[in-house]
């Protein structure tokens, strides 16, 4: 079954990169990111253990992707209803959504301070 991902890809400057693609259900977020050359911040390589990769849902809500499983709660906690970040890597998409991906940049200043 075919999907639609949009990502709102945040820039240094002016409005956000808005990209649309197809994805497949059983796919990660950062599986169909790469596909689209979309860049979402990694330093583990999908292991989970950095949480680098968090993007936030727009639309779509939490039934447009597969529960979190154990690993990326404990990286998160179990407030994806209030702040609506799941990490890319883990994020298994089953229906079509809407995600927001951070500057790369403004992570790797912030894990300077």
């Amino acid at each position: 079954m075919t999907l639609r991902i949009r990502f709102l890809c945040e820039q240094d400057s002016g409005p956000d990169r808005d990209l649309s693609t197809d994805a497949s259900a059983g796919e990660t977020v950062a599986q169909v990111a790469y596909r689209a050359g979309v860049l979402i911040q990694q330093t583990c390589g999908g292991s989970p253990s950095c949480a680098d990769c968090r993007v936030i849902v727009k639309e779509g809500g939490a039934e447009a992707f597969e529960p979190m499983e154990m690993a990326e709660k404990s990286l998160l906690g179990n407030v994806f209803f209030i702040t609506k970040e799941r990490l890319a890597c883990q994020a298994v998409v089953k229906k079509s959504t809407t995600v927001w991906v951070p500057n790369p940049k403004r992570i790797k200043d912030k894990r300077k301070k």
